[in-house]
């Protein structure tokens, strides 16, 4: 299987939604859509969209999955604790940005710590994470050393954990969770510039911080 992987920096909170392709397959997964976008659809035509992987369910990385899903068919993945987040404003704070309602979005496959999803020849491993919200998680494709963090890990940051749900000694444990993969990895977060997870295991004082405390 190989990966390849383009960013797309969508929305007033400049989320990244990423396009993860597998070249031998052509089999291709939209992680994050922040937004319905002209920019996004237009990359998506002629691929093989199979799904839609929500780290989390905070409005500014599941403003497009509807208009994704009703464009492309591919099935909404989500954590099983982080459902709600996909109908419930108080939970995926829509109206901080927006006027009126946002229409629920219906998932077609609810996830667990360590559940593997078939993609090409491969597989996706979930990773619960957490900690920013109770669902959140990471996407691992672990033959080719990439990892979406979502917004647990950032460069050289780690997610909020004052919103709803959110939990700080989660995101301890969440970021030393990930700090304990072997080996590195191209990580791939919900805002801001890629980085390494190595890079982040020596650099960053939030990662430092909470491996120390394991």
């Amino acid at each position: 299987m190989k990966i390849t992987v383009e960013r797309i920096v969508l929305g007033d909170l400049a989320t990244n939604t990423y396009i993860v392709t597998d070249e031998d397959s052509g089999e291709c997964a939209v992680v994050d859509p922040a937004i319905e976008s002209n920019t996004l659809f237009l990359k998506l035509e002629n691929k093989n969209v199979k799904y839609i992987l929500l780290t989390h369910g905070h409005f500014d990385h599941i403003g497009g999955a509807n208009a994704v899903k009703d464009k492309t068919g591919a099935k909404v993945v989500i954590h099983k604790t982080e459902k709600p987040f996909l109908s419930e404003a108080s939970l995926n704070l829509f109206s901080w940005q927006n006027q009126g309602e946002m229409k629920p979005i219906n998932p077609d496959i609810l996830t667990d710590d360590g559940a593997e999803i078939s993609f090409g020849d491969g597989k996706i491993k979930v990773m619960h994470t957490p900690g920013h919200t109770m669902g959140g998680v990471c996407y691992i494709f672990e033959n080719d050393r990439i990892l979406f963090s979502g917004d647990t890990l950032f460069n050289l940051s780690a997610g909020r954990t004052d919103l709803p749900t959110g939990n700080a000694r989660e995101e301890i444990c969440s970021l030393a969770k990930i700090g304990d993969l072997d080996g590195d990895y191209t990580v791939y977060p919900g805002h801001e510039a890629t980085t390494t997870l190595q890079f982040e295991r020596e650099n960053n004082r939030y990662m430092k911080t909470r491996i120390r405390h394991k």
